[in-house]
């Protein structure tokens, strides 16, 4: 018996050995291969895209480029240059930058498909790159969530604003629990006329100051206190936002929209809350049924007290039942529950039982609000407003109706009176295009 073992030990190892060195079949190779591919960014006036291919079966006679810009969902195609079919080929798609706005440092991700004529296809793994822009000699701080983009300013400089950006963002995380799965960014230039590059030719306004994207923000300015509490803070917060709101269907109500917004500042908010406390003595606040827009800042006179109440609104969420609660009612929100839906299964009242409440809490009690009545319709005309960040100027009037960049940020000296923060399209009455001044 013990032979007869010795021997099966013997079998075993040598089945194991043949087995090792017994030669598996390799997975056949695609019929269509890459050699190599590469990105040239000529900021601002093109990107241009490369590929080296081989089709081991017929000619390459057919190929297409997809991309996405920062985070859109929507998806570009691109034609590549003319080309001879052959077994080898090298592909280019040259994407004409310089007639529209790009953004410099918004991410692209990309693929190619290849078709050879025996049939055979191949769709390349996605890739990702900056839209980089070389005109300057930028300098960059960043971690898995953000990063900033500066260039001539000492490092402390660019240190302050990756920490504005890191604490906005970390800020919306703590409300939410929400985070992006894609760093955002925040690029700011020193001066209008080097802002002004990226923008399609004509396009970028004397008052403009800044814009925000999916997933970036531009801005110019050299006021690092301003930017570091106020305008990194705030229009990080609407990209963050709008990337929780991404599949929401439902209406979000601008003053909420805003009002988390100026919530995520870095400042104490007290000339927020004394306009606010003084608009409520005087019994002069705009009705929550009226905060619809920021033309109804305007139409009541004073878009300094729009935002301030859009802020209060938010604040009183968060102070009354916390900040966990005010996460609540966002992501209630963006499940596509209507707000005053999302009131009830969040704080259980209604809209006007939330602002009797709010009143009460700015110490200025009342015994009832008219309930909201349904207006006739009105002839109204969509009308791109500009804005501005919190304490900078913004233009009062628009000399033409024309085409404005969406979020839009004022420039330091423009005709403009009213401080904003950011600028996004409004459906305003006509009446009001004259009053053209509005903060995102």
């Amino acid at each position: 018996m013990t032979r007869i073992y010795r021997i099966s030990r013997i079998a075993f190892s040598l089945i194991i050995v043949l087995l090792l060195v017994t030669p598996v079949a390799a997975a056949p190779s695609p019929a269509i291969q890459i050699i190599s591919q590469s990105v040239e960014s000529h900021f601002p006036d093109d990107l241009t895209f490369t590929i080296q291919a081989r089709s081991d079966a017929g000619d390459i006679t057919d190929t297409a480029i997809y991309y996405q810009v920062g985070w859109e969902k929507a998806e570009r195609i691109g034609q590549t240059e003319p080309f001879t079919p052959a077994a080898e080929v090298t592909l280019t798609h040259v994407w004409n930058t310089h007639g529209e706005t790009v953004p410099p440092f918004v991410e692209i991700t990309y693929y190619w498909q290849i078709t050879d004529s025996a049939g055979n296809e191949l769709v390349t793994e996605p890739e990702h790159i900056e839209y980089t822009d070389y005109t300057h000699d930028w300098q960059s701080r960043g971690d898995e969530h953000v990063i900033v983009y500066w260039y001539d300013k000492p490092d402390d400089f660019g240190e302050a604003l990756f920490e504005a950006a890191a604490g906005g963002y970390d800020h919306v995380t703590a409300i939410t629990g929400a985070t992006t799965e894609r760093v955002a960014r925040v690029v700011i230039y020193n001066n209008h006329a080097d802002f002004c590059a990226f923008y399609a030719p004509n396009s970028c306004q004397d008052w403009v100051g800044g814009q925000a994207f999916p997933g970036l923000t531009v801005q110019q300015g050299t006021d690092l206190g301003w930017l570091t509490h106020d305008v990194v803070p705030h229009e990080l917060a609407h990209v963050l936002y709008n990337e929780v709101f991404r599949d929401t269907w439902v209406r979000v109500p601008t003053w909420f929209n805003e009002g988390i917004a100026v919530y995520n500042e870095h400042t104490d908010h007290s000339v927020e809350t004394a306009l606010v406390k003084e608009a409520a003595a005087d019994d002069e606040l705009i009705p929550l049924r009226h905060m619809g827009t920021q033309a109804s800042g305007l139409a009541h006179g004073d878009v300094h007290l729009w935002y301030a109440e859009a802020y209060s609104l938010v604040a009183f969420i968060a102070d009354t039942y916390g900040e966990h609660k005010l996460g609540q009612v966002i992501l209630t929100l963006a499940d596509n529950h209507p707000m005053e839906e999302t009131l009830q299964l969040t704080l259980d009242m209604d809209l006007i039982e939330f602002e009797m409440a709010w009143r009460e809490w700015l110490g200025y009690p009342v015994d009832s609000i008219p309930t909201p009545v349904t207006l006739p319709q009105m002839t109204i005309v969509p009308i791109p407003l500009p804005t501005a960040p919190r304490g900078q100027p913004a233009a009062t009037a628009i000399p033409e109706p024309a085409v404005l960049p969406t979020s839009t940020l004022p420039l330091d000296g423009a005709p403009p009176t009213l401080p904003c923060s950011c600028c996004a399209s409004s459906t305003v009455l006509l009446a009001l295009v004259a009053w053209a001044l509005v903060r995102r």
